[in-house]
C-alpha cells in the first residue's frame, strides 16, 4: 500500500515540495524569532505589518503566477504559450510599477495612519512589490512544467537571504527598513537563480509591444477571478495584524503581530499543498479525477494542519516561547484563535486553487463579500482585540461554507 501511495504523481510532487516548503517554513520563521530577539516590540510590529501589507499588495504577482500555471499545464494546441505569458508578464508588470509609484507618494500617508517612525519601510515596500512581480512570472512557468525542487531552492534563496541580511542591518541600526531592505535584496538573487532556470522557456524581447488579443483579453478576466478571491484568502490570515496596528497602541501591535507570525504556521506549512493541486487538476481530466485529487489535498491540509493546531492548543505557552521569544508570552492566550483562523485560511485557499484550476467563476462573488463582511464587523465591534480574531473566524467560517456548498453543486452534478 506504502508503495502505491508513493507511486502517485500528486503524492510524489505533494513529498519534494513539502520537504523544501518545511525547509523554506523553517527560515522563514527563523526570520521572525531572531529579529523579534533582536528588536523591541514596537519596531517588530512594524516589520510585521509591512509583510502583512507585502503579501496583500503581492496577491496581483500571484494572480499572475497562477493564470502562467494554468496556461503551462493546460498545454493547448496552436496556442503560442510563451506569446501569452511574455504579454501577461508585461502587463503585470506595467500595473506594479503605477501601483508602487502610488506607494510611495502616499508613503507619508500611510505613516501617520499607520504610527510608523519613518516613510522608508514603505519605499522599500514599493520597491519589492515590483520586483517580486518579475521573480513570480519566471516561478510560475517552473511550477506549471513541475519543476518543484527548482522552486524549493528559490523560496530557500529568499528566505535564508533575507534572514541574513536583516540581522545585518538591523545589528548596524537600521530597524524596521534595514528588515524590509534585507528581503529586497534576497528577492534579486532568487530572482537571478530562477532567470537562469527558465531563460531556455521564457525569451523576454523587450522591444516587443503588447498586444491585447482574444487570448490575452480571456486570461485577463481568468485573472480577475483569482485576484478577488487570492486578495479574500490573504486577507483573512494576513489584515489583522494591520487592524490591529490602527486600533490599538503599538507595544499591543506589536506583541499580537509577534503572535500572529505563530499563527501563520499553519498556512504556510500547508500551502505547498494547493500549489501542487493547480498543476494537478486539469480541465481536460474527467470531473471525478479532478475531485479525487482534490479529496487528496483536503485530507493532507485537514491531517497536517489539524495536528498543528492541536499542538498550539495543548502547548501554546511553549510553543510562543520557542518560536517568537518569552516577552510575547503575555499575548500567548491568543494563539489557538489565531491557529483556526488560518487552518480555515488554508482550507479556503485550497478550495479556491481548485476553482482556479478548471477556471469556474463561482468563486467571485463569496471573494468579494468575504472581507467586507469582516470590516463590518469590526467598524462595530473593536474593542478588544479578541473581537478582531473573532470577526476575521466569522469570516473565514462565511466564505468555506459558501464554497463548500458550490462543491456540493459539482459533486451533485457529477452524480447525475
Amino acid at each position: 500500500m506504502i508503495k502505491r501511495v508513493l507511486r502517485d504523481e500528486f503524492v510524489k510532487n505533494n513529498i519534494v515540495l513539502f520537504v523544501g516548503s518545511v525547509m523554506v517554513a523553517f527560515l522563514n520563521y527563523l526570520y521572525h524569532p531572531v529579529l523579534g530577539r533582536m528588536m523591541n516590540v514596537a519596531d517588530f510590529g512594524e516589520v510585521q505589518v509591512i509583510i502583512s501589507l507585502f503579501m496583500l499588495t503581492g496577491v496581483l504577482g500571484g494572480v499572475i503566477k497562477n493564470v502562467i500555471v494554468n496556461i503551462t499545464a493546460n498545454k493547448e494546441e496552436g496556442d503560442n504559450q510563451e506569446e501569452v505569458v511574455l504579454m501577461l508578464g508585461k502587463l503585470s508588470l506595467y500595473a506594479v510599477l503605477l501601483f508602487s509609484f502610488l506607494m510611495i507618494v502616499f508613503s507619508g500617508h500611510l505613516r501617520r495612519e499607520l504610527n510608523f517612525h519613518s516613510d522608508w519601510p514603505f519605499i522599500a515596500l514599493a520597491v519589492i512589490v515590483s520586483w517580486s512581480m518579475a521573480f513570480n512570472v519566471r516561478l510560475a512557468v517552473l511550477q506549471g512544467l513541475n519543476k518543484f525542487l527548482e522552486i524549493s531552492v528559490s523560496g530557500a534563496i529568499v528566505s535564508l537571504g533575507r534572514l541574513i541580511f536583516a540581522v545585518i542591518f538591523v545589528y548596524i541600526g537600521w530597524s524596521s527598513f534595514g528588515a524590509i531592505f534585507g528581503l529586497l535584496l534576497a528577492q534579486v538573487l532568487a530572482f537571478y537563480y530562477v532567470f537562469l532556470k527558465t531563460r531556455q522557456q521564457l525569451k523576454l524581447n523587450a522591444g516587443k509591444h503588447i498586444q491585447i488579443d482574444g487570448r490575452i483579453k480571456k486570461e485577463l478576466w481568468y485573472g480577475l477571478s483569482i485576484l478577488i478571491s487570492s486578495f479574500a484568502v490573504t486577507f483573512l490570515y494576513t489584515f489583522d495584524v494591520v487592524l490591529v496596528k490602527y486600533f490599538f497602541s503599538a507595544n499591543e501591535a506589536g506583541l499580537y503581530s509577534g503572535i500572529a507570525t505563530v499563527g501563520r504556521i499553519i498556512f504556510f506549512l500547508t500551502a505547498s499543498i494547493s500549489m501542487v493541486l493547480l498543476s494537478a487538476v486539469k480541465i481536460d481530466k474527467s470531473k471525478k479525477d479532478n475531485l479525487k485529487t482534490l479529496s487528496k489535498g483536503l485530507l493532507l491540509t485537514i491531517g497536517l494542519g489539524g495536528a498543528t493546531l492541536l499542538t498550539f492548543y495543548l502547548f501554546y505557552d511553549m510553543v510562543v516561547g520557542l518560536l517568537i521569544g518569552s516577552k510575547y508570552l503575555l499575548f500567548s492566550k491568543y494563539l489557538f484563535k489565531l491557529g483556526i483562523l488560518s487552518f480555515l485560511a488554508s482550507i479556503v485557499n485550497l478550495i479556491f486553487v481548485y476553482f482556479f484550476a478548471l477556471r469556474n467563476k463561482q468563486i467571485i462573488f463569496p471573494s468579494l463579500l468575504a472581507p467586507l463582511f469582516v470590516l463590518i464587523l469590526t467598524l462595530f465591534n473593536h474593542d478588544t482585540i479578541m473581537s478582531v480574531i473573532n470577526n476575521f473566524i466569522f469570516g473565514g467560517v462565511f466564505v468555506l461554507t459558501a464554497l463548500l456548498s458550490l462543491l456540493y453543486v459539482e459533486i451533485r452534478k457529477e452524480e447525475k
